[in-house]
């Protein structure tokens, strides 16, 4: 029999190993862990690509022109007025405002008498007009009638004329008329 080979005993049902004796080195655990050399890391770029946040940006671009609607402003039919506050005429000093040429807004007295074109101009003697109604006239209010057509601009250029000269607390009235009626 061999010194190398195994051996089973069939009666005891169990094995032996073979006896090396003394062939194998011992092993020898050293406590001290060796050095691994590490590889050095290739410096970092400072710069970042951007290519790829650039394809999404253009991407998205591409996909939102062809599935937005390209339709113009909608426009909307405002109701008429159905009710509002009433004032007495007679107290208040009107001045008809009517869309004129650019921004200068085409202003009327009580009587009919036109302002200047001017805008300078016609901010001086609309505030002159409106001292001197509420100081002699014997008015205590202001009215403003604006057709409908009329700029917001506009109104509000004769909207701060009229604002220097009344007194704290003192309101505009506005009213708006429809065109051709």
């Amino acid at each position: 029999m061999d010194p190398t080979e195994d051996t089973f005993d069939s009666q005891s049902g169990s094995s032996h190993a073979p006896d090396l004796g003394s062939t194998a080195p011992p092993i020898i655990i050293d406590d001290e862990p060796e050095e691994v050399a590490m590889r050095e890391r290739p410096p970092m770029d400072d710069e970042m690509d951007i290519t790829p946040m650039i394809d999404m940006t253009f991407l998205l671009l591409i996909f939102f022109i062809l599935t937005s609607k390209m339709t113009g402003e909608k426009s909307y039919e405002v109701p008429a007025a159905k009710n509002g506050s009433s004032i007495a005429t007679k107290n208040c000093v009107m001045i008809t405002v009517q869309r004129g040429n650019g921004d200068t807004p085409l202003v009327t007295k009580e009587d009919g008498g036109i302002f200047s074109d001017d805008p300078e101009q016609q901010s001086a003697e609309i505030t002159e007009y409106v001292q001197l109604q509420l100081e002699t006239g014997g008015k205590t209010e202001v009215l403003i009638r604006a057709e409908g057509n009329v700029t917001a601009k506009q109104l509000k250029k004769v909207e701060q004329a009229i604002g220097e000269v009344l007194e704290e607390g003192k309101m505009i009235n506005l009213a708006v008329s429809e065109v051709g009626k």
